[in-house]
């Protein structure tokens, strides 16, 4: 499902549900993410890679959004989200309890955010 969450963020944000997967093993974790489109690179909980047991592909040097540079693993997932399914994306993993989906994942719909109506309309272009 994908829509606005008011409750766990002020203001709302739109987020998603979705699963990410180890592309080898094909344990699963389910969770929300929200949607930023302000984000390159999509991001999942630190927590859903160790249990997920990913292996490190890589470090990324990220600039947060006060400017801190910081070096992040990276990781090889699969991502399903309302019906939709990315193979062998190349995500992060930080300290966050809930999923980002960046513009790497976004950039693949066609997204209209209705702030009015706290609703999301998601197709594929």
């Amino acid at each position: 499902m994908i829509g606005y969450d008011s409750v766990e963020f002020e203001p709302a944000a739109p987020v998603a549900d979705l699963e990410v997967s180890n592309p080898v093993t094909y344990v699963a974790e389910r969770g929300r993410a929200k949607i930023d489109s302000g984000a390159d690179i999509s991001v999942i909980p630190d927590a859903w890679a160790a249990k997920l047991r990913l292996l490190p592909a890589g470090l990324v040097e990220v600039a947060s959004f006060d400017g801190r540079i910081t070096d992040l693993p990276t990781y090889y997932v699969n991502i399903s989200t309302d019906g939709f399914r990315f193979e062998l994306v190349k995500v992060l993993s930080s300290q966050r309890t809930n999923a980002l989906l960046g513009r790497d994942i976004l950039n693949g719909f066609k997204i209209t955010l209705d702030g009015k109506s706290l609703a999301v309309q998601v197709s594929d272009p």
